[in-house]
């Protein structure tokens, strides 16, 4: 059952996890229980898409062509991999776009009345954004599980690549206000959701 709307505006909740936590399992099952949601994946691919953003990272890159879709964004990710300089680059352009979007995307009246407002952010802590949210929820699991899961998606090579880039778990664990270790079922996730809306819901009424 949904939690009842918030009228004096959604709570905000950051999902985080490492690569193959199984975020974005938890991110459907808050959607399933009455949250506005939001990938900001989705919110990267998008900018990746628009030409004035592709023109600012060639420039500051220093790069040649670069297309939209999944064929720039795998050359974008095949330079800043190999090269911490370059990451650092793109982060500064990339970074303050994904909160610009997350505001407009906060202001959309049905987000606005939602009763909770979940974005899943893989570098929560790594982009500083952690701040703005009322709550912060992990999902962790044990390194070689989240390699296993992974691995059958991209590769073990770009999990490295993608893990080295993200802060200790034991780190996130320290910083965040619900953790949860995702090496149960899909119920027991699921459980958990469960609870941790229970508990906002019920700490934002007193």
């Amino acid at each position: 059952m949904a939690p009842e709307r918030n009228s004096d505006g959604p709570i905000r909740i950051a999902l985080t996890g490492g690569i193959g936590s199984g975020k974005s399992t938890a991110l459907l099952m808050f959607a399933a229980r009455g949250a506005a949601v939001r990938d900001s994946d989705e919110i990267v691919h998008g900018l990746i898409d628009r030409a004035d953003v592709r023109a600012r990272i060639r420039h500051h890159l220093d790069i040649g062509q670069l297309p939209p879709g999944v064929d720039g964004r795998g050359l974008i990710a095949s330079i800043v991999f190999a090269d911490d300089v370059q990451l650092l680059r793109l982060e500064e352009i990339i970074f303050p776009l994904v909160n610009g979007e997350i505001d407009r995307w906060l202001a959309i009246d049905e987000v606005a009345s939602a009763p909770l407002a979940v974005i899943e952010l893989p570098m929560l802590f790594e982009a500083g954004m952690a701040e703005r949210f009322d709550k912060v929820v992990l999902v962790t699991a044990p390194s070689e599980l989240r390699k296993t899961r992974h691995e059958g998606r991209v590769g073990l090579a770009d999990f490295e690549r993608r893990a080295a880039r993200q802060l200790p778990e034991d780190e996130k664990r320290a910083r965040s206000d619900y953790v949860y270790d995702n090496t149960g079922s899909p119920e027991d996730l699921d459980h958990f959701i469960a609870g941790v809306i229970e508990k906002v819901i019920a700490d934002k009424g007193e």
